[in-house]
């Protein structure tokens, strides 16, 4: 009875995914016998565990953007996954990669990919909002990217970028905050 309630009440809930403290304000129950209700209702289908402490009902409904801009603050998508949204690169990423002040960390759910790269504080800027979640600009990708690869923590073949896209008023402005080394790889671009 408890648990019928208590999955009635999450239906309802307009986010697509709940942390467990989310999960603590809608329990009906005692608190100390939530995990054990939890691990029931995985095992059941009944709820789909995205990982230690997230669970959805609807695992095609998990607004992934919003979620991965959550799990770990401050952070905002960039890379190739933000690249790949404005079309500015072909390739498909097999994960969802963002810029934190944080530590650089890997999130490997059984769903999705989550990659999480550290940038200085001074260069955590140029995001903006889009729907539920932060994501850098276009000219800010590029150059979070370039950023990376001069520092060889990242790689991706700079052949074959649609660049017609970039702003380059405001991709050189931006440029300037940034280290020589990747000064210097921006330059091979001539935007």
């Amino acid at each position: 009875m408890i648990t019928t309630l208590f999955l009635e009440k999450l239906k309802i809930v307009p986010k697509s995914y709940l942390s467990f403290q989310d999960l603590t304000k809608f329990y009906p129950g005692k608190e100390e016998n939530l995990k054990i209700v939890l691990h029931r209702l995985v095992a059941q289908n009944k709820l789909t565990r995205l990982m230690k402490g997230y669970y959805t009902l609807d695992l095609s409904r998990v607004d992934w953007e919003q979620f991965v801009c959550e799990l770990l603050r401050p952070s905002y998508i960039s890379l190739e996954y933000a690249l790949h949204q404005y079309d500015i690169i072909d390739q498909v990423p097999t994960r969802i990669t963002l810029i934190t002040t944080k530590k650089s960390r890997e999130f490997r759910l059984s769903h999705q990919v989550l990659e999480y790269s550290h940038i200085t504080s001074r260069l955590y800027f140029g995001y903006k909002i889009q729907g539920n979640f932060l994501i850098a600009e276009k000219e800010k990708a590029l150059l979070d990217e370039l950023y990376l690869i001069s520092l060889r923590k990242r790689h991706l073949s700079l052949e074959g970028l649609d660049l017609s896209k970039i702003n380059k008023k405001l991709f050189n402005q931006w440029l300037k905050e940034f280290p020589i080394y990747t000064q210097r790889l921006a330059q091979k671009l001539r935007i």
